[in-house]
């Protein structure tokens, strides 16, 4: 963090985990999917 002048105080350990876990594992499951949305629905437009 000090690189990128940044301090304990400024960056909790929540923020480094979630840039290093979530958001890297969003951008991998686009790229897997090839865009499209993690789940395919066929359906008429009932809604009941």
């Amino acid at each position: 963090c000090e690189a990128l002048g940044l301090d304990a105080r400024t960056t909790p350990l929540a923020c480094v985990l979630e840039g290093g876990t979530w958001a890297a594992g969003r951008v991998l499951a686009q790229r897997l999917r090839g865009g499209t949305p993690p789940l395919s629905i066929d359906s008429d437009g009932t809604v009941f």
